[in-house]
């Protein structure tokens, strides 16, 4: 009996120490991690200057870089961008306006504004303004991280969660690394300059939906000082080290005066509502669409199997719709799967069905970037592939054409339309029984039904159309609302006046 009671107690006071062991580990990782933050808030004028920021006015300008929107798969066009963003940090409010363009013609000039708690977006094109949604503080904090003092305040809001963990050389410069989490529940880690205490760049980890388990990265490069402040002439991102906006940070002002009028929409824009549509809806016998994730998805019943085109969003998109395709069509496995193309909002849910067993038909130069997709490392946030991996099947389209069809007069013709001004490749889906084309990006109908604006991209395939001999009256798009051929025609007119 007293030897038990001595084991015991053995084991209780081990247990102490490795408590106390482990308690002292915290202690540590947070007061380095303190002397880190410390060292960069006095090289940007103090505590004091950090926390007499009550605003701050910026002007962007620069590049985005298309990575998985180009032309072609592993590719980076560039195009022009514009930005102007004013944040009131005093009151949690925001104001910032975007320009800028994807490539085949794609032009937009958007917003938000961040205000009391909610957030309202517009269209400068359309002249139109969604409905204001919730915005809580830590949105406001994502939106906001345009400035390494920003970033700095951020991490001193959250103190409590700061921790050292290491050093590390970045562009040939020895750095601390610090982490915290944010109040939008990011887990940033920033990059502390040993030598100037400068915040070189901070990152985080995500999930992306090609890439998988990846590293997305804020660098603020050429700061110096202007005017007694530490200003950063540039403000790039990266995805895995793959630049996906290069900014110049071309006009900085601190605490300029704030007008009543700068927190609100711009006047003379039209507010709109967008209706909540079907779920499934049925075109004709054994043709549907379902909306998942905000996106429209074929699929067809080919009488011992399923046919789906787009993989939209994301793994958990791609659930949504596989889920409503079954409850459709019960009871038969999902044989093929076709991406219009190569783009992330048309087949970053790919894998979900690559789980399922189906086949992957793409364009014939797609097939090298799908099939590193389907090689991805998910393991911070398990995709269905991930969970259930299954011989990879790719199909590439072969003398641009391919028809799909049951004993029962259900057919869908895929053809490939590239090359065009969006993509190199592009696969529709020809309905012959309703006389429809099923496409993503080639016409986008804006989701409140407004009428469609076309650019070069719509014009190559509306010419498309009239040399394929093809009988088109309806256009179901993966962006928007079912449209019209006399819609097309009328809208490439109203682009070339």
């Amino acid at each position: 009996m007293i030897f038990g009671r001595t084991v015991n107690a053995i084991f209780f006071v081990t247990l102490l120490a490795i408590h106390g062991i482990a308690q002292e580990a915290t202690r540590e990782a947070f007061a380095q991690g303190k002397r880190v933050l410390d060292r960069s808030v006095n090289a940007y004028g103090g505590l004091a200057a950090l926390n007499a920021i009550t605003s701050v006015s910026i002007t962007v300008e620069g590049e985005s870089v298309h990575r998985n929107q180009s032309r072609k798969p592993d590719t980076f066009d560039r195009t022009p961008y514009t930005g102007e963003v004013i944040i009131d940090l005093k009151n949690a409010r925001t104001f910032q306006t975007q320009r800028g363009q994807y490539p085949g013609g794609f032009n937009w000039h958007q917003g938000f504004v961040i205000d009391a708690g909610s957030r309202t977006s517009f269209d400068l094109i359309r002249k139109t303004a969604n409905q204001a949604g919730p915005a809580g503080l830590g949105i406001f904090r994502a939106s906001t991280r345009w400035l390494p003092q920003i970033v700095l305040l951020n991490v001193l809001e959250r103190a409590e969660s700061l921790r050292y963990i290491g050093t590390a050389t970045y562009d040939r410069r020895n750095h601390d690394l610090i982490d915290f989490v944010s109040s939008d529940g990011a887990r940033l880690t920033l990059y502390v300059d040993q030598k100037t205490g400068l915040l070189s760049k901070f990152e985080t980890f995500i999930t992306d939906r090609f890439a998988g388990d990846s590293v997305l990265e804020t660098l603020f490069t050429g700061q110096r000082e202007v005017n007694g402040r530490i200003v950063a002439s540039g403000r790039v991102n990266a995805v895995n080290g793959e630049i996906t906006n290069d900014f110049r940070i071309a006009n900085v002002i601190f605490n300029a005066e704030i007008q009543p009028d700068q927190f609100k929409i711009p006047p003379g824009l039209r507010a709109v509502t967008i209706a909540t549509p079907a779920l499934v809806t049925k075109h004709s016998d054994g043709i549907y669409t379902t909306v998942a994730g905000g996106y429209n998805v074929l699929f067809a019943d080919l009488e011992d199997s399923i046919f789906v085109m787009e993989a939209p969003g994301n793994d958990r998109v791609s659930q949504q719709a596989i889920q409503q395709i079954k409850k459709a069509i019960p009871g038969k496995p999902i044989k093929y799967l076709a991406v219009t193309h190569h783009h992330d909002d048309h087949a970053g849910g790919i894998r979900a069905y690559l789980a399922e067993g189906s086949a992957l038909i793409v364009a014939p130069g797609e097939r090298a970037f799908f099939e590193k997709v389907s090689k991805a490392a998910f393991t911070a946030e398990p995709d269905s592939f991930s969970l259930a991996p299954k011989p990879l099947k790719i199909e590439p389209l072969t003398n641009g054409k391919r028809v799909l069809e049951n004993g029962n007069a259900v057919a869908v013709e895929i053809y490939d339309i590239g090359p065009g001004p969006h993509a190199e490749e592009m696969l529709v889906a020809y309905i012959p029984a309703i006389k429809a084309v099923f496409q993503g990006d080639l016409l986008n109908r804006p989701a409140n039904g407004d009428y469609p604006i076309a650019n070069e991209t719509s014009a190559h395939f509306l010419k498309w159309i009239d040399s394929s001999g093809l009988v088109v009256e309806t256009i179901i798009p993966v962006h928007g609302p079912v449209t019209t051929i006399g819609e097309l025609r009328r809208a490439v007119a109203d682009m070339k006046k």
